[in-house]
């Protein structure tokens, strides 16, 4: 924990108030002002460009984002040169296969040689991934590439019937409150966002009624948060009966899986927005009101999917997904290969827009179960042995070794023996009996330091993660 979390920890409570809204003057001048309502207005309008111009749109900026990375940037200039390439090579979208991929080994271990010799280090926001496959990787984003996120993200709550300046609940990975908190308030106010910033550490039955107490107050007209807190929230309205009801839900950051979305939008009596975005900032997906699927967001960054063997794959062909940046000169990252696997649609949304549409992500190369025989296993098909059990509270699926998976439980008074062998035998159907299926009961199952929650964790290594 860093002197300045500390220090926020052991504020009194109108102290963290003060604290956080200071941070929060920091985020909105990092993302807001003049340029983010110019961004949000010029977004309006290329949301409604035909297949042609998103085309011709792409190509020109990644084109000039080729251009400027072999001049100024050290890795890419290396790169090009090593393979014989010149930016000058690349005359069109289909010449970008041409392009080496980036890795993340590379980005981790060269990191020096991709920040951009035209600005100043001081001068660009420092990110990161959460880690949860690995290593964090460190990255670093202009305020160009900050504002159109922001931008992105605002223009996707538009589309679900929420404005700038409404009022939105949050349950992020923030430590908003000190973690051994044991009462009241477990949230804190951005005044300057009209947002409620709420704790996902203190989720507990004995909590959660403070939360939907102060969310009614707040007269929150949507609440955002990761699949997992949302969930947890969910669970314990809808185990109590109580509607809590709100224009729209919005998630990101895990793993959405079908019955928390079932769950969620029971207990928010409202339709949930997912999104999906990557710290590397090279991919930026948004759900539309269709929910069938995420349109990419093509001013954002160049997507493209390929197979085990690095191969691009036709339109509809799951793989992995690659994106480009073409906003970012900072940090620029091309063709830069994520351990998320899905595919681009060949069909436009039923909406009217021509933006592209990605399939859900529900497969992390990392959260995929193997069996002995070579089957693939999504977690969204581990799922569904968990429906018809009764008395579970918490569950995280381990994979440890090819033919061995330990499945953890937090677990309630009405959880008996017959449950667990009902959970069991309904998980060997789906793994396989070559697989040895146990139980651990224990007292909690804690969070990421992100804030974030891994339902399935695979340490098996994997030759070919692409699923039928």
């Amino acid at each position: 924990m860093s002197l300045k979390q500390k220090l926020y920890d052991f504020s009194p409570c109108f102290v963290q108030h003060v604290l956080l809204n200071f941070y929060a003057l920091g985020i909105h001048n990092e993302r807001y002002g003049k340029q983010f309502e110019l961004v949000l207005d010029e977004l309006r309008k290329t949301e409604q460009f035909s297949p042609a111009d998103l085309i011709s749109y792409q190509q020109e900026k990644l084109i000039n984002i080729i251009k400027y990375s072999y001049s100024n940037v050290p890795f890419y200039k290396s790169k090009f040169d090593s393979v014989g390439l010149k930016p000058t090579d690349i005359k069109s979208l289909a010449d970008v296969e041409k392009i080496p991929l980036t890795t993340k080994d590379e980005v981790r271990q060269l990191l020096p040689q991709f920040i951009s010799r035209e600005v100043s280090l001081k001068s660009l926001s420092k990110g990161g991934t959460s880690g949860t496959t690995g290593t964090p990787l460190k990255v670093y984003w202009d305020r160009q590439t900050c504002v159109y996120t922001n931008a992105m993200d605002w223009r996707q709550k538009a589309w679900a019937g929420i404005e700038y300046g409404d009022n939105i609940a949050l349950l992020l990975g923030r430590p908003v409150v000190a973690i051994n908190r044991k009462s009241k308030p477990f949230w804190q106010l951005d005044r300057i966002h009209n947002q409620l910033w709420m704790s996902a550490f203190h989720l507990s039955d004995v909590n959660i009624p403070h939360y939907v107490e102060k969310i009614n107050s707040f007269n929150a007209r949507a609440i955002e948060g990761y699949p997992s807190t949302l969930y947890i929230l969910a669970d314990y309205l809808n185990r109590h009966d109580i509607k809590l009801k709100l224009k729209a839900v919005f998630s990101s950051s895990e793993t959405l899986y079908p019955n928390q979305r079932e769950a969620i939008e029971q207990a928010f009596d409202c339709k949930l927005f997912d999104f999906y975005g990557t710290a590397e900032r090279v991919v930026f997906g948004t759900e539309c009101h269709v929910h069938n699927g995420k349109h990419l967001n093509f001013e954002y960054g160049y997507s493209e999917i390929v197979d085990d063997q690095d191969r691009l794959v036709a339109n509809g062909t799951k793989g992995y997904l690659v994106g480009s940046s073409l906003l970012n000169k900072g940090m620029p990252l091309i063709r830069y290969k994520t351990t998320d696997i899905t595919s681009i649609s060949s069909d436009l949304c039923s909406c009217g827009r021509s933006m592209p549409i990605m399939e859900n992500i529900t497969t992390k190369a990392e959260d995929i179960i193997v069996t002995p025989e070579g089957k693939q296993v999504s977690p969204s098909v581990l799922t569904h042995p968990f429906k018809m059990i009764n008395g579970i509270n918490k569950s995280q699926i381990i994979q440890n070794s090819i033919d061995d998976i330990l499945i953890k439980l937090v677990v309630e008074s009405d959880f008996n023996v017959t449950e667990e062998k009902k959970l069991i035998e309904s998980f060997v159907d789906r793994v396989g009996t070559s697989v040895n299926v146990r139980v651990e009961y224990v007292k909690d199952i804690p969070r990421e330091r992100s804030g974030k929650y891994r339902w399935v964790i695979s340490h098996v290594p994997k030759e070919s993660l692409l699923l039928n």
